[in-house]
């Protein structure tokens, strides 16, 4: 379904600001959606140990969903086998929730887990509507007979030079980086200050350039390793090694000092779309969807520093509205090239300007995409159609 909005761009007083339309229509039932993660006592274990893990803890349940808690495990979005007896006796939407399972993965899906991504989700339920539609979830991995939950480990990378320092042009230079620990695969990065020579596989914890094209002066040497599985390791950068190449005996040198004048450059918003849907809307239910992304650009040179935050109007039908607090959003983040680092901003209803990301001083210059999932709880009491809203962002 299509609805127009209108959407602005410009700078106000240094801040860049759009606005993104928000349609729902209040009809059929959404589909499960995230409501956290569900936090277990192990994060890694046998298929068949009886018990799984020892307990599992998710947030408290959403309010009027705290009659009953369930603990199961499936596939990504279903079906479902339950780990534990279900919890009674109401209150689990006032305090976080914790079950015991009593009952092996494989007794649980009555045979052998194939490999892959699994969910261990924990249901909330009320008295009078049953099942919360969303539910707390956190994935597992399973190869062979043995589950983890993809927690990346550790790396550390060290450079060592061959020959030492300092060297004169045209002798080959032999740069080996070690990676620990040694299970981890992937590619190390040779770099000459932030120019990277080259790159090579890491094999046996273990990788090798070497190059005879380094030019006379002083630099720093470094390795920095990417691992082939994220989910598994963490990249990790060597300590920078000081290196010098002389002129070759007999060679006549001449400085040329050379000078460029660099402008700044953009301090940019954009969005992908000027609208966006809420669907599985219905009266007193839920309706979610996604934010268009929304990219920030920030060459000014200045590394200053940016917040992206959001403003919600209420959403309207004729006369009718839902206020703006109804709806929340769960903001994601991530950068699309340069040297900064982006944040996303915390989980919450947007009743009040909320930040959607941010950049710190120091770590702000690049390109980077933010977003957000988006649910809006419908009140029991409104006509059913069409709403819409106006989200206003604004770059600062």
């Amino acid at each position: 379904m299509n609805k127009r909005v209108l959407a602005r761009a410009g700078a106000l007083l240094g801040a860049a600001v759009l606005s993104a339309g928000l349609l729902v229509v209040v009809g059929a039932p959404a589909q499960a959606a995230s409501l956290g993660e569900v936090t277990l006592s192990q994060t890694s274990g046998s298929v068949t140990t009886t018990p799984i893990f020892t307990s599992a803890t998710s947030p408290k349940c959403p309010t009027g969903f705290g009659e009953n808690a369930n603990l199961r495990i499936g596939r990504p979005g279903g079906p479902y086998s339950n780990l534990a007896v279900a919890l009674g006796g109401g209150g689990f939407d006032e305090a976080p929730v914790t079950i015991s399972p009593n009952r092996s993965f494989s007794t649980a899906i009555g045979g052998a887990p194939a490999a892959g991504e699994w969910w261990v989700v924990m249901e909330c339920y009320s008295l009078t509507e049953g099942r919360n539609v969303d539910e707390f979830r956190t994935s597992i991995q399973v190869t062979g007979s043995t589950w983890r939950v993809p927690v990346a480990e550790n790396t550390t990378t060290s450079l060592v030079v061959n020959p030492a320092s300092p060297v004169s042009q045209g002798t080959e230079v032999a740069l080996t980086a070690t990676v620990a620990p040694a299970t981890a695969t992937g590619t190390v990065e040779f770099r000459r200050g932030s120019s990277v020579l080259g790159t090579a596989p890491v094999s046996g914890g273990s990788a090798t350039f070497a190059t005879t094209a380094l030019p006379v002066g002083t630099f720093a040497l470094s390795a920095a390793f990417t691992p082939a599985d994220a989910t598994a390791y963490k990249p990790s950068t060597s300590t920078a090694t000081s290196f010098q190449i002389t002129a070759a005996q007999g060679a006549i040198t001449a400085p040329v000092e050379i000078v460029t004048d660099i402008a700044p450059g953009a301090f940019s918003l954009a969005v992908a779309s000027p609208t966006t849907s809420l669907t599985g809307g219905t009266v007193g239910g839920t309706a979610t969807g996604a934010l268009p992304a929304a990219t920030v650009t920030d060459l000014r040179g200045t590394n200053v520093g940016w917040t992206l935050t959001g403003q919600l109007e209420d959403f309207t039908l004729a006369a009718n509205t839902i206020a703006n607090s109804k709806l929340s959003w769960t903001p994601s983040a991530a950068k699309t090239s340069g040297s900064g680092a982006v944040t996303a901003g915390a989980g919450a209803d947007l009743g009040d300007t909320r930040t959607l990301c941010t950049a710190a001083s120091g770590s702000s210059a690049g390109v980077f995409t933010c977003g957000a999932d988006l649910k809006l709880s419908i009140p029991d009491d409104v006509p059913p159609g069409e709403y819409s809203a106006t989200l206003t962002l604004t770059l600062a």
